[in-house]
């Protein structure tokens, strides 16, 4: 319509080309025009759309990204936490202690105790080391309790089965030697284990500390035939430590729940991509 109208009204000056010519020419113009446009705003809106979706195609490689890392730090702490778990080898503790049930204290038995002690303290300190790492929960604050406690329940008759052992290879012949060298020994043993269990107590106020060699050697008090002793007073240490193996089933549940926390935490990662 705007076309037809300005065609019709006087013209200033001579223009070449007849009506119908100039209708094709601007008919075809103002059509260029308009598909421009339309094109122009497609492309607008598919470089939108593809913003849009490069946005969140990123957004997702990073997610999966950080899945597959948090994958690798769950392999690596369950792989710690098992070990540590395993590392409290109870079955092992009683095969020494059967040695030493049988009059065996030799060098064999202090390289066992030497690589229990090893092989805990290794252990543990991996473990530790993932779970610092890791926020705070019921399930990490459980499995410290838990930890802290057959830890140094674990340590203590590994240190006293290790002193008994050194009583033992270096005892005298003579009676009356025997005896002044037990109560020597016992007297600096006692003053060791009281700071040790000191030590526990304050970091753990709810710790019960098992009856010691040396309180039970003091209480058998036959110095002079202590080889006599020796078989009962193992024994006696070693229903003490019985005691414990519940603690270490008490520590699989926990690592259990840790290890389903973190489960659950990392599939949220993608869920929330």
């Amino acid at each position: 319509m705007i076309i037809n109208t300005l065609m019709v009204q006087p013209i200033l000056f001579p223009i070449t080309g007849d009506s119908s010519s100039w209708l094709s020419f601007w008919g075809s113009y103002i059509g260029a025009v308009l598909s421009s446009a339309i094109a122009l705003y497609i492309l607008y809106k598919q470089n939108q759309q593809n913003h849009t979706e490069n946005i969140v195609n990123r957004n997702l490689q990073l997610s999966v990204i950080k899945y597959n890392q948090e994958l690798d730090k769950l392999r690596d702490l369950r792989t710690a936490l098992v070990d540590f778990q395993a590392s409290f080898d109870y079955m092992e503790i009683t095969n020494i202690a059967s040695k030493f049930i049988d009059g065996h204290f030799g060098e064999e038995e202090r390289a066992r105790l030497k690589y229990l002690v090893c092989d805990i303290d290794e252990k543990g300190f991996k473990a530790t080391l993932l779970l610092d790492l890791m926020s705070s929960s019921n399930s990490v604050n459980e499995f410290n309790l838990v930890y802290n406690k057959i830890y140094n329940r674990y340590g203590l008759i590994l240190g006293e089965l290790s002193s008994f052992l050194d009583l033992m290879q270096d005892l005298p012949q003579n009676k009356s030697e025997k005896r002044s060298y037990i109560e020597e020994h016992l007297k600096y043993w006692e003053i060791y284990d009281k700071q040790q269990k000191e030590i526990v107590i304050n970091k753990i106020p709810e710790f019960t500390p098992q009856k010691s060699i040396s309180e039970i050697i003091k209480s058998h008090g036959n110095y002079e035939n202590i080889e006599e002793e020796a078989s009962d007073i193992v024994k006696e240490r070693l229903l003490e430590t019985i005691k414990d193996s519940s603690l270490k089933e008490n520590l699989k549940e926990c690592i259990q729940n840790i290890l389903s926390e973190e489960q659950n935490r990392i599939y949220t990662i993608l869920n929330q991509a």
